[in-house]
């Protein structure tokens, strides 16, 4: 819908809620909300009478109780409805008692994060590189799936070891920097160069990840949330991984993987991983800023186990065994250059013991309080 068709009520309510996502959300349930009961638009839910909307809404509740949604889920649909009336100025309705008809709160289904190993059965299930490319891109960055749809070329940084940087929500309150690893890095590349071939032309503004195209003179489409999922959908079926005991194992659980491996280390940062995370921290946003590089220091040292190959993932920990050598290598060289040093401090002062005992030298002050050794004159 256009920016010019939107009615004053949508325009009020986008500007009350602000969050595009929030937006979106609930601009679904509102729609559904006027379909089942055959309004017209939204302007029709205002319209009604107080107590008519709050049996229409007391009613849609019970509806869906009765089709065992969780009340979590009913609980959002409320909101939604809520929020459409609070912004319009359409008081009187008791939310908290409506609210109440929902019973206690459900507990979340839990999750768990993907096993290298299925991720690996999920690569060998899905068909074209694109579809390869974003398993890697997600599993190796722990991006939100609602993060890839608008991710731009321009959002990509070369890093060093073939990773790249991500800026994930640029110029938004919520902007975070993550990587990618090699194996993603390369994926992706194989997947960009197959675009171009076909035709299309990669600039800094084209999508990191577009639509399915039959003809690249077309203009490239957002990969949407939808589309994401169900391609995670199909390749953990093909997988084999749609057991019941594995509840809402779809694209988060790639984000719990990242969560993890980064998190289960020793030597783990905990502050700087959930930059990494891109979760809000409040107060420590403010002060608290590391750098890309500081960042990607903490990223590899989970590197090797977000990597899925064990040919890629071996490579990764030869070089990081390298790194470590160099390291000792430096060290070691340090530690005999400090050692020469130590030892010619040693000589010399050894030379100076010697003259002082002799008496040809006496130890004075100076003005600004530093202590020399004054040869003395036979």
């Amino acid at each position: 819908m256009g920016l010019n068709t939107k009615s004053r009520t949508i325009l009020i309510f986008e500007e009350y809620i602000q969050s595009k996502k929030t937006i979106e959300h609930y601009s679904y349930h509102i729609n559904r909300f006027t379909k089942h009961y055959n309004l017209k638009d939204w302007d029709s839910i205002l319209a009604l009478e107080n107590t008519d909307l709050k049996e229409k809404i007391e009613d849609y509740v019970i509806f869906f109780k009765n089709q065992d949604k969780s009340s979590n889920y009913i609980r959002v649909i409320t909101f939604a409805l809520q929020s459409l009336c609070d912004s319009n100025d359409k008081l009187g309705i008791n939310w908290k008692k409506i609210r109440k008809l929902l019973g206690k709160k459900t507990r979340p289904k839990k999750s768990r994060p993907y096993t290298t190993e299925e991720i690996k059965r999920m690569l060998g299930g899905v068909k074209g590189l694109r579809n390869k490319a974003l398993i890697l891109f997600l599993s190796s960055s722990g991006v939100r799936r609602g993060a890839i749809p608008d991710m731009r070329i321009r959002d990509l940084k070369q890093m060093s070891y073939g990773c790249i940087a991500v800026t994930v929500y640029p110029d938004t309150d919520d902007e975070y920097v993550t990587f990618v690893n090699k194996e993603a890095s390369d994926a992706l590349s194989l997947y960009h160069k197959q675009r171009t071939h076909d035709g299309e032309k990669i600039t800094p503004n084209s999508f990191v990840f577009r639509s399915i195209y039959k003809n690249t003179t077309t203009t490239p489409k957002k990969f949407d949330e939808k589309s994401i999922s169900n391609v995670i959908f199909r390749a953990k079926h093909n997988a084999g991984i749609d057991a019941d005991d594995l509840p809402n194992l779809l694209v988060h659980a790639f984000r719990r993987r990242f969560n993890t491996v980064l998190k289960i280390r020793s030597d783990a940062n905990p502050t700087i991983i959930e930059r990494l995370m891109g979760h809000d921290q409040k107060l420590d946003n403010s002060y608290f800023q590391p750098t890309t590089e500081q960042l990607f220091e903490e990223y590899q040292k989970g590197m090797a186990d977000l990597t899925v190959d064990d040919s890629e993932r071996l490579l990764v920990e030869r070089r990081e065994m390298q790194d470590e050598l160099d390291k000792l290598e430096q060290e070691k060289s340090k530690s005999k250059e400090l050692e020469i040093r130590l030892e010619d401090t040693e000589i010399q002062m050894k030379k100076l013991f010697k003259l002082l005992e002799s008496g040809r030298g006496t130890i004075i002050k100076s003005d600004n309080n530093e202590f020399h050794v004054k040869l003395n004159q036979n």
